[in-house]
């Protein structure tokens, strides 16, 4: 018997809950540092289109996913869905808040871990289902010697998924790399005025920087249109016109955002004989000079 001839997992998709409110972006107090919310005034005044538009886009993702309750729409596929979007939903509000507040050094592994999630959503729900099924059959069972619960890992990795995407498969890496704990990555995250004469390491900084913060609004930009495009190209989810009308104007206002000449963006040259990261654009303020950092 092959997997797709094996029964459906035995658990019903019960009734989801969805936040009564869509997410809002929350302003630092006076209890905060200085440079805080000095990181908050500044981001607003320079990036404020990046931010409406990921607001926008996460709360078009509420209103997706709150319209979706309907019993007839719940079978496992959706529910393997909304496991994996849930949490690019989530880490997306942490995201934003955390590029406004000036905490760029945390952003790169959850850009990473957003992609992995989202490609696996969008793997899992069409020809590799059985993955999430197989998984599904043995989970929750008794663990009888440790008096507990067997989920199980139900390993499942995304990397082939994302290498064969141009659109995430560029953003994944620079993420990732930026992720690591290389000397390069480290010293543009913590040591960016740094230079021939001087190494320069703002410790614990969360001073605002123009282009670190556009950079990674850049990225959460490409997560979530692609995440909004799934799931409005998909029949797992009730959209109504109005919403699909709502995306195809962000995507719009997406790309013109992406597309501006002077934006802070990577990109994957040819070096020596390898592939090396340039950062191009990149300054502390929106009225410095753009620099070119390879890495």
């Amino acid at each position: 018997m092959t997997i797709d001839d094996q029964e459906s997992p035995p658990q019903r998709v019960a009734p989801i809950s969805v936040p009564s409110e869509p997410p809002r972006l929350p302003q630092p107090n006076d209890s905060q540092p200085a440079a805080v919310r000095d990181a908050f005034r500044q981001c607003g005044f320079a990036l404020g289109k990046e931010i409406a538009w990921i607001e926008e886009a996460l709360t078009l993702e509420h209103r997706i996913v709150t319209a979706s309750t309907s019993s007839k729409l719940r079978n496992h596929r959706y529910s393997s869905a909304l496991l994996l979007w849930s949490r690019v939903y989530t880490v997306g509000q942490e995201l934003l808040r955390a590029a406004t507040w000036g905490a760029y050094p945390v952003c790169p592994p959850l850009i990473r871990a957003s992609l992995e999630w989202l490609a696996a959503e969008q793997a899992v729900v069409g020809r590799e289902q059985s993955e999430y099924e197989t998984w599904l059959r043995e989970a929750f069972q008794p663990e009888v010697e440790l008096a507990g619960t067997s989920i199980g890992m139900g390993q499942y990795m995304a990397g082939q998924q994302l290498a064969m995407s141009e659109e995430l498969g560029s953003v994944y890496r620079a993420a990732a790399e930026l992720a690591r704990p290389h000397f390069g990555a480290s010293a543009l995250a913590v040591a960016p005025e740094s230079n021939r004469q001087r190494v320069a390491v703002h410790w614990g900084d969360q001073a605002f920087h123009f282009g670190w913060a556009q950079l990674l609004f850049g990225w959460q930009i490409v997560i979530h249109d692609r995440q909004l495009r799934f799931a409005i190209g998909r029949d797992l989810f009730a959209i109504e016109a109005k919403d699909r009308e709502r995306y195809h104007r962000l995507a719009r206002e997406g790309a013109d955002l992406l597309e501006s000449r002077d934006r802070c963006r990577s990109s994957w040259v040819e070096k020596q004989g390898r592939q090396r990261l340039l950062v191009e654009n990149f300054r502390r303020q929106a009225g410095g000079a753009p620099k070119r950092l390879l890495l």
